[in-house]
C-alpha cells in the first residue's frame, strides 16, 4: 500500500502521482497488456498515493462512479477532483445548484476526498473573469479544500495579483503552482499546502509520442523541487501531478522527479524492462 513520502522529519506530507489513471499509453507499460480496463484505478491506487482526476472536468462523475472509486482503492489514497469547466465558464455562468450538487457528489469520497482544482484556461483574463471567480467562490463549501489555477499572465500583475492573491488566502485556496512553457505561475503559497502541476504543452509531445520520455526538462524539474524544498516547513501537504504532455509519459517523469528529490522511484512493469513491479 502506498504511503505519502515525507521530505523531511518536521516537514510536509508530500503525495506525487499523475493526471489521471486511464492513459492507453501506458498498456504494457504502467499495467500489464492482460490487466482488464476496470481494474486500472485499482492497480495506480498499488502504486501511487494520489491521483488527479482528469476526467471530471469534462463531467460531474456522479455517485455511482465516486463511489466505486472510493471502493476499490486504499484507506489512505486521495483524489484531487478537477472541477467541471461547464461551471468554470465566465462567459455562461453556471446556476448555483450544479454547483452544490458537483461538490456534495465530492463529498461521497468521503477521507479520500483531496484538493477540488478549478482549473481556468489561458483565455479566461482578469477582465472578464474576476467578478465571476468572486462569486464561485462565494459558493465553494469551506469545508473543503481548494486550488484555483490561472493560466494567463495578467492575473499576476499590479493590484491585480494583490486582490486575488488577498482572496485566496482570506479563503485559504492554494494558487495553483503550474509548469507551463508559456508561464512561469510564481510559487506564492496561499495557504498551508501545495497543488503543483507539471502540464507541458500539446505540441512538444503530442498524444500519438506518449509512452516514453521524449523531452529533458530535468533542469524543470530541479528548480521546481528546490521550490517545494523550500515551502516544506510553511506547508502540512504537497500534492504534484504529472501529465503525460509535460515529457511524455507521465510515470516516468513521477520517477525522475521523486529522484531530484531525493526519493526512491516507484517500481512498475515497464516494456523496456528498466522497472519490474
Amino acid at each position: 500500500m502506498p504511503q505519502a513520502d515525507p521530505l523531511r522529519r518536521d516537514g510536509a506530507s508530500l503525495r506525487i502521482g499523475c493526471s489521471s489513471w486511464t492513459s492507453e499509453a501506458w498498456w504494457g507499460r504502467l499495467y500489464p497488456p492482460q490487466l482488464k480496463d476496470g481494474d486500472r484505478l485499482a492497480h495506480y491506487a498499488r502504486l501511487y498515493d494520489a491521483v488527479e482526476v482528469d476526467s471530471s472536468y469534462y463531467r460531474d462523475p456522479g455517485p455511482i462512479l465516486l463511489r466505486r472509486w472510493a471502493r476499490v482503492t486504499p484507506p489512505d489514497f486521495l483524489f484531487a477532483l478537477k472541477f467541471p469547466r461547464d461551471l468554470l465558464d465566465p462567459k455562461h455562468p453556471a446556476d448555483p445548484e450544479p454547483v452544490t450538487r458537483f461538490l456534495a457528489n465530492a463529498r461521497l469520497l468521503g477521507p479520500k476526498l483531496g484538493p477540488i482544482l478549478l482549473q481556468f484556461p489561458p483565455w479566461a483574463k482578469p477582465a472578464l473573469t474576476s467578478g465571476f471567480l468572486d462569486r464561485l467562490l462565494d459558493r465553494l463549501d469551506p469545508q473543503l479544500r481548494y486550488s484555483v489555477e490561472l493560466r494567463s499572465p495578467e492575473w499576476f500583475e499590479g493590484e491585480t495579483w494583490q486582490a486575488i492573491r488577498a482572496r485566496l488566502e482570506g479563503q485559504r485556496i492554494a494558487l495553483t503552482w503550474s509548469y507551463l512553457t508559456y508561464l512561469d505561475v510564481p510559487p506564492e503559497l496561499t495557504t498551508d499546502f501545495v497543488y503543483l502541476r507539471f502540464i507541458g504543452d500539446h505540441t512538444t509531445v503530442p498524444e500519438p509520442a506518449h509512452g516514453e520520455v521524449r523531452v529533458d526538462r530535468s533542469r524543470e524539474l530541479a528548480r521546481w523541487a528546490h521550490r517545494l524544498r523550500d515551502a516544506q516547513a510553511r506547508t502540512v501537504q504537497q500534492f504534484v501531478f504529472f501529465n503525460n504532455h509535460f515529457q511524455g509519459f507521465a510515470p516516468d517523469s513521477v520517477n525522475l522527479f521523486r529522484a531530484a528529490l531525493g526519493l526512491p522511484s516507484i517500481e512498475y512493469a515497464h516494456r523496456s524492462g528498466q522497472q519490474t513491479l
